[in-house]
């Protein structure tokens, strides 16, 4: 059957249906007349099953490995359990402190109440474990390292990438050579490219890659949740730059940035920030060389 019935069968929508497919949860035949995914009655209960342990908010490794054998259903729901009844106790807490904040009007004592090690515990628990994961999928999805050699050629190029790959005990398979090579990494799909920056004033290789479909990698939540973490994530560093500027710089200076000449140096002092961050991100952005 096509995708159409097999979302009317399942309740599962079409998107949602090519995410699994994506990350490998599900593998469909091909209809050998026009080359178009056949859904099988096996394949239509594989995604039932999917979209209920999908409501109970397991994890997709988890339920990767739950079709394949390797983690048992029982014991799968028990630490499933064990998380969602941990989520419990962090929302009540953020709802005690809600109450709190509407009826106390001292702020310091409310801040004294959630410093406490236990309640610490259970406050932005969630959103911690969330930039850790998008972390972690940030990181495989985009990656650098510096090759021996110049890499002046594709058979330098594959070397390059065979060296990398046998140096951090990884699984690699070339799928199309170049200078802009195509490999497999660990089961990820990526592509390559070569990019010199200078070291000590000496021109340095440095070999980009970049996940071919980088949205599989990305951990199961809320879009809007994810555009704040990547953001979050790529762009700490000049956060962090501009909240010491307007801490330790601006307060004293503010006559001065009024002016023309201030303004331009405000300006200059921003371009060069952005300057040092995108080649931040593009050559030393999850640097795999240490």
């Amino acid at each position: 059957m096509n995708i159409k019935e097999a979302e009317r069968r399942t309740g599962v929508s079409k998107r949602n249906i090519r995410f699994y497919e994506q990350k490998g949860l599900l593998r469909p035949a091909r209809n050998q007349e026009n080359d178009y995914r056949d859904y099988s009655s096996e394949d239509i209960q594989k995604l039932k099953y999917i979209r209920a342990l999908r409501m109970v908010d397991l994890p997709l490794e988890e339920i990767q490995k739950i079709l394949t054998g390797d983690l048992a259903l029982k014991s799968a729901m028990e630490a499933q359990e064990t998380r969602l009844r941990e989520k419990i106790k962090d929302a009540q807490t953020a709802i005690r402190f809600c109450r709190a904040m509407q009826t106390e009007a001292d702020i310091d004592a409310v801040l004294c109440q959630m410093d406490q090690p236990d309640n610490l515990r259970h406050l932005f628990t969630q959103w911690r474990k969330d930039y850790q994961a998008m972390s972690k999928a940030l990181g495989k999805a985009s990656f650098t390292f510096t090759p021996d050699n110049a890499v002046t050629s594709p058979r330098e190029f594959t070397d390059a990438l065979l060296a990398f790959a046998d140096k951090n005990k990884l699984d690699i398979t070339i799928t199309r050579e170049g200078m802009y090579p195509e490999f497999i990494l660990e089961g990820i799909d990526y592509t390559a490219e070569r990019l010199y920056t200078h070291v000590s004033r000496i021109p340095t290789a440095v070999i980009r890659c970049t996940a071919k479909h980088p949205e599989t990698l990305e951990p199961d939540m809320p879009r809007r949740k994810k555009v704040i973490l990547k953001f979050l994530h790529d762009f700490w560093l000049l956060l962090a730059g501009l909240a010491v500027f307007a801490i330790v710089i601006l307060p004293g200076r503010t006559a001065f940035f009024s002016t023309w000449e201030g303004m331009v140096s405000l300006l200059v002092l921003l371009v060069l920030a952005g300057i040092g961050l995108f080649r931040f991100l593009l050559f030393f952005f999850n640097n795999k060389d240490s």
